[in-house]
């Protein structure tokens, strides 16, 4: 279940985004044309069984890239880094857990802002 907040910021407005993706699911958000997701963090559901394991993947163009495996025990959450436009890319969890996806949407054209404030 996606949750959306706003955040506010010098550079403008970002929204906040959350969602809880299980097995076999892709995480779904409404974005605007021009939002990118800054995915921050990847974390296993606290109820998540010992020894459980999961991996977030990345599909695009038919391909899945994997950005994270999670293990109860282990390794539980990820920090990460990532831009994504969610109009070209689904962001899956496959495994026997669900995880917790985070992270902010902004304006893909921010930098270019920032770059004209600096001139």
């Amino acid at each position: 279940t996606p949750h959306t907040g706003k955040l506010t910021t010098a550079a403008g407005v970002m929204s906040f985004w959350g969602a809880k993706v299980t097995p076999g699911a892709t995480a779904e958000a409404d974005t605007a044309i021009g939002q990118l997701l800054h995915l921050s963090q990847a974390c296993l559901d606290p109820t998540a069984a010992s020894g459980a394991s999961s991996r977030v993947l990345v599909e695009q163009n038919g391909t899945s890239f994997a950005i994270a495996v999670l293990k109860a025990g282990g390794q539980e959450c990820c920090a990460l880094d990532l831009f994504i436009d969610l109009k070209e890319a689904k962001l899956k969890v496959e495994g026997k857990a669900a995880v917790h996806l985070t992270g902010y949407f902004e304006s893909d054209d921010m930098d270019e802002d920032k770059d004209e404030d600096e001139a």
